[in-house]
Parts: structure tokens; sequence; C-alpha cells
């Protein structure tokens, strides 16, 4: 066989004649080796068939035996290098091509042996380089003497020899290894694959600086998107954080779609299961990259924002992450070795946690941290005097256990410690370890709400009473304004006004307290007579400037407790009072239109504070009878004219996104709890306690989706979800 025949045998040839695999022709493929010719040259110069991207062992060996096979049967055969490989010298072709890494091994070997003295040469010419490797190159020297003929000179020749051939093996592998990692980082790293930072790195520390390449990533990356990332949470040490308000203010966008936009890059940074995966999240795909992150903490029960381990990995790779950023990062890709605490606020919800903690799920699991907190934070908030606490019996006591397991409590209190620290600030300051819980000299929930009323000077809604709260105490265990609402009904100096949200101080006679309704009772009570709506808004306008004629009128019509009476003439009473036969009442049908405006104005209300319409099978009975009731407004089951139809346009055009039917509603919010928990918690829901539900959801929601029992956008919002998990 000649050589010229050799270009002529494609690799599509050998592979029609089952020559080669479907595997082998793949790789080759991609290897531009296309034809026998260039898989021999690529054999002949020594080159290994491993070094092909996504050849393995076995296909590694069938070219070889195909090599093997075909190199004997050609006639005069020499390597044309300028058809695959770089021009070299024809005596450099006759030095190399012959030169696998064995074959240099070899070499040095019998180089190292012939500088010996005649004895250790003599006692190592019969060892391959292969079989000194294997027998005596990495074994303890003090074997060196049961060689034959071998004496305390010998051995120490022989010591000196296998110090400079490790030497040499070890730069062999490295060199061997190093071209290989630069061919990974250019189908890794894209762009940055030529950065000589990543491959000096690399020399370095046997990895790829990953947080360096993630933090290149995002700072070449221009979009709108991931600037409102980065200035809503503290990606990077450089940046200035700030609230939605600001940033929405800077965009001319609302706050909850910079919250939106915000979420949604951290879901695209980290979510891996894309179709088509970005930039960002390619990276996270191959894991083992970032294992060097993992073994450096893997020993650690809990790591906290500041460990010294995140930090030497932030310096050495010169990255400007955040701690708390790496540590989501962590967790993202280590997520069955470690639970996070706190970290970014995705929700909607105060943050509690001031600082950032991972957590072994070993320990997590067995012990509720979250509880455990909760527990101190409340301590702290209702002591009244300093006292000492024996952490030790407070974990063998403790109802925070999920799982008590005894040979782990050393653990759990170690993990413990480092949170009262860093969270609370609580030490151990005395030689038996015994902890100091500090009295809490702060004023009380209900004192603290009425100084804040008084500091205002005037009526404040219920959450910017809570605003002014959290901010004295932060500590506080109220997470939500509602929970101050108890507190603010019950004070003796506090009162409602208007509605039940906005409050007011009994002192401040100049303002009226109650709502509008009471204002109105209050001035019919004085007159014996039924009064006009005018009389009555002139009265009402004194406390409530707010409000207006069409207001007062409607809030009589729909009076719950039907306190109001209606007279002939547009005058109106009291249900209580008797007045003179004279007054005619009016049924309550005889006021359609003023009921109409009413029941629109609590119709938008409610859509507006429910994001949904409200529906007839509610189990609240005024959602249900505004159900009712527009159900028979859209059915053409209740007269109405032709302006109020114009009113019932204008609101299905304008609330058109909000649901209409109960079922879809209940999907999509359940749907919206159960995205919010896989990314504040970055697992799939637990089948027992108060995750039970969710996790029943998960199970409907599939079986829904297989039997094609929902509609076009629940399906398409149930492939977004199983992406996440």
């Amino acid at each position: 066989m000649l050589k010229e025949e050799l270009h002529n045998i494609t690799i599509r040839d050998l592979f029609n004649t089952n020559r080669i695999s479907a595997r082998a022709y793949n790789c080759c493929s991609n290897a531009s080796l296309e034809t026998l010719y260039d898989i021999i040259s690529y054999y002949n110069k020594g080159k290994s068939f491993m070094r092909i991207r996504n050849l393995g062992h076995l296909t590694a060996v069938e070219l070889e035996n195909l090599c093997k096979e075909i190199i004997p049967q050609i006639n005069h055969f020499k390597i044309d290098q300028s058809n695959t490989f770089k021009e070299s010298s024809e005596n450099e072709e006759k030095e190399t091509h012959s030169l696998t890494e064995e074959a240099l091994i070899e070499a040095k070997y019998s180089e190292l042996i012939n500088c010996c003295s005649v004895r250790t040469f003599n006692a190592l010419k019969n060892f391959s380089a292969e079989v000194f490797i294997q027998s005596h190159l990495y074994k303890h020297n003090n074997e060196l003497f049961n060689l034959k003929n071998i004496g305390k000179k010998s051995v120490d020749e022989i010591i000196a020899l296998k110090s400079k051939f490790k030497s040499f093996i070890e730069e062999i592998n490295k060199e061997s290894h190093l071209e290989l990692t630069k061919y990974e980082a250019k189908n890794k790293f894209d762009d940055l694959s030529e950065n000589a930072f990543i491959h000096d790195f690399y020399k370095k520390s046997s990895h790829f600086p990953m947080l360096w390449i993630f933090e290149q990533k995002i700072l070449s990356e221009r979009k709108l998107e991931i600037e409102i990332f980065n200035n809503s949470f503290c990606v990077f040490n450089n940046y200035q954080k700030q609230t939605l308000n600001q940033i929405g203010l800077k965009y001319n966008l609302s706050r909850e779609r910079i919250r939106q936009i915000r979420n949604d890059v951290f879901s695209n940074f980290f979510e891996i299961t894309h179709i088509k995966p970005n930039k960002f999240n390619k990276l996270f795909s191959h894991k083992e990259d970032w294992i060097y992150l993992y073994e450096s903490i893997k020993t650690n029960d809990i790591i906290y924002q500041d460990s010294i381990e995140i930090q030497n990995h932030l310096k050495d790779e010169n990255c400007k992450f955040t701690s708390e950023f790496v540590m989501h990062i962590i967790v993202n890709l280590f997520r069955d070795n470690y639970t996070l605490y706190s970290g970014f606020n995705l929700s909607k919800r105060d943050k509690i946690w001031h600082n950032t903690f991972l957590i072994k799920n070993e320990f997590s699991a067995i012990f509720d941290i979250e509880k455990m907190r909760e527990e101190f934070s409340n301590t702290i908030m209702n002591n009244e005097t300093d006292y000492l606490l024996d952490i030790e019996d407070y974990i063998a006591n403790s109802q925070c256990w999920i799982k008590y397991d005894y040979s782990k409590t050393n653990n759990i209190i170690s993990i413990v410690r480092v949170i009262l620290l860093y969270e609370f600030q609580l030490y151990s300051d005395d030689i038996v370890g015994l902890i100091k819980i500090p009295s809490n000299r702060e004023s009380k929930p209900m004192a603290v709400i009425y100084k804040i009323l008084q500091q205002n000077g005037k009526p404040m809604h219920i959450d910017e009473i809570f605003e002014e709260f959290k901010i004295i105490l932060p500590e506080h265990k109220f997470t939500d304004a509602s929970q101050l609402r108890s507190h603010l009904q019950r004070h003796e100096a506090i009162s409602y006004r208007n509605r039940k949200s906005v409050y007011t101080l009994k002192e401040w006679n100049h303002i009226k307290s109650g709502t509008i309704r009471d204002a109105i009772s209050e001035f019919l009570s004085k007159n014996d007579f039924p009064k006009t709506v005018d009389e009555i808004t002139e009265y009402v306008l004194q406390f409530f400037p707010e409000t207006n004629i069409s207001s007062i009128r409607t809030t009589m019509s729909n009076d719950s407790q039907k306190r109001f009476s209606f007279f002939k003439d547009n005058l109106y009473g009291l249900n209580n009072k008797v007045y003179s036969s004279e007054y005619v009442i009016f049924k309550q049908h005889d006021l359609l239109r003023k009921s109409f405006e009413q029941k629109l104005h609590d119709l938008e209300i409610f859509i507006v504070e429910n994001e949904h319409f409200p529906f007839a099978s509610s189990e609240g009975s005024k959602e249900s009878s505004l159900g009712r009731w527009w159900y028979r407004i859209l059915n053409n089951k209740q007269q109405i004219n032709e302006s109020q139809q114009i009113e019932v346009d204008r609101v299905i055009v304008q609330y058109t996104e909000y649901d209409t039917d109960k079922s879809t509603y209940e999907w999509n919010k359940n749907y919206n709890i159960f995205k919010r928990f896989l990314l504040e918690n970055r697992r799939i829901p637990s089948a027992r306690g108060e995750e039970k539900f969710l996790y029943g959801w998960l199970s409907r929601a599939k079986e829904d989706f297989l039997n094609y029992n929902l509609t076009e956008e629940q399906r398409q919002k149930y492939i977004d979800l199983a992406k996440l998990i």
C-alpha cells in the first residue's frame, strides 16, 4: 500500500466498511482527521488519541489498533507534515516522530542509569523504565537495599536518580496536561480562553479561576437587566446597594418591575436546565471546575460570609465579588451538601438575618436553625434582666431538634455559637463558657407605636407605622405590618380614622377618629329630622376633607350594618330612629343607580387589593355577594343604563390581566408561591410538615400536565417551573 492511497481513504469509507465505530468517526471529524492518512500521521507523530475531545479510552484503543494494523502494510511511508502539522526540519522528524511520552521517559531512564557507577548500572539495567516506576520509584527508599548487589553507596545514587526521574516525569505530565487544559478552556470560556491570567492561574493552582471568569462574564454584559441586578444586590464590593424604589426612579420603572427583573437575572445566572444555556449558567454545567470551592470548606460545619476560606479565594483570583454572592454560587453548585441561610432577599418580606451562613445539610436536617434564631431574637427582645445561659444545656433540651442525634450535639453547639456571635454579638466571656443574655432596655412595642404617632403629629397608615417601628426595633419578631394591628386596636390612647388601616391619637381632638359612616351616624343622631346628602356631606367634610358627596351617598347605600334609611326628596336618616309619618321611606331597590356606583367602586377596590375579580363561590360573604352581582351584570340579568354599561366596559378593559376564574386564580397563586419557595430555598418542598401542601400541589400539577388538563399558559408555566427543579 502506498501512502498516496491513504489520502483517498476517508473516514466515511472507514465507517461504511465497519473499520471504525460511529464514536470514532465523530471524534475524528471534530479533530479534522478526515482521511486514513491523517489518522496514521497523528498516531505516528506520537500524539495520544485521548487528547481528542469526547474520545474515551475504548475509542482510543480502537484507533491505535487500526494504525498498528495499517502501518506494516505501507511501503516507504514517510510523514508529510505540511498537510496536518506544523512544519519542522527533517532531522527533527527523525528524532521526534518515534518519541512518544513513554519513549521519552524510557530514554531519560537510560540516560540516568548510564551516569551511575558500574555497580548501580548493572543493578538497574535489567529494569525497564516502566518496571522501575512501578517497583521502586514511589516506594520507600529502605526497600532499595533489597536489590541484589546493592550497598549504601549505590542506594544513595539510586535515591538521587529517583529524585531526578520524578521531576522529569512530573514535567512531562504537566506539559501534556497543560496542552489539554488550553483546549478545554477554549471550548468552555470562548473569548476568555486566551487570557494569560487563566493559564498562569491554572499552572499555579491546577484549576481554573472560576470566580474570576464568572466576574468577567458579568462585567462584559451591558444589558439594563444586569445593571439593575448589580445595583439591587451587593454582587460587587465596589457597587453601592440601592433600594427598589431608588432604582425604579432611575430607570422610570415600577418598584415591582425592578424586583421582577432582579429576580429573573438571579434565576438566569444559576438555572442550568435551559434548552439553550446562556453564557452565565453555562459555566455551572461543568461542576468539576468548581469543586475546588467545596474542597476548601468541606471540613467546616458552618461557613459565614467573612470566613477566611472565601476571602482567600477572592484574593487569589483577584475577584471583586462579595462573599455573600460567592456563597450563593457555592450553594447553587453543592446544595446537596450545604444549606444557605439569609443571602440575597428575593421575596417581598423584610430580611430577618443580618449575616449569611452556609451550614452542612447533615446538621440543618436534624436541627431547625431558623427556629433557633427566632427563639433567641424573641428572648433578647423580651428579656428584662441580665442572665447567663448554659448553651450546652440549652441545646440538649431545645425544641428545635427535628431529629435528635446525640453524636452530633457538639457540632450543633459549635454552629449555634457562631450564629449567636455574628447575629447577636453574644459570646462566652467566662471560663465555663456561659453566654450572657443582656436585658433589653428598649421601649416595648405599644409604647413605641404611641411615640411614633405622637412625633409624627398626624394620622398614619399602618404600613408607615410599621416602617418606623422596624427602624426603632430592627430585631423585633414582627415581620409584617399586619402584626401591629392588634396592638393598635387595644391601645387606650389610639383609635383608627376612616378605614382601620389609618390610625390617630385620641388626644388629638381636632382630628376625627372612627369611620365616615361613624361621622354620618353621629350627625344624624343629633337631628330629629332626616337630612339631605348635601347637609350630611357638609358636616363630614369638616373631619374627612378627602371624601365627596358621591362617596358619602354610596357609603350609606351599602352600609353592611344597614344603619341608614332613605326617604323621598333625597333625605337620609337612621334606621333606629322614629321620624314623622310625613317622611316616606324608600326601599333599597329604588336606589339602583346609587347601588350600582358603589358596587362598581367596591369591585375596583377588591380587584386592586386582591389581584383578581371576586368569585361567587367564595367563602367570604362580601366577596361572594360582589361576585354574584358582577355575574348578573355581565350576563345581562340586571338592567343597567347606557352610562353604566360604559363603566362596565371600562372595568373589563382596565383589569383584563386579572383572573376571573377561581380555579385559574388558585392555580396561579400556588404556582407563584411554589416558584418563590424554589428560588428562596433552592430545593423541592418536603412531603411532610408545613411544606406538605406545596409538595402535593406539584404532584397534581405534574399529573394535570401529563394529562393535558392545563391551559396553554399553565403548561408553559409548568415547563418553566420544571426547569428550576
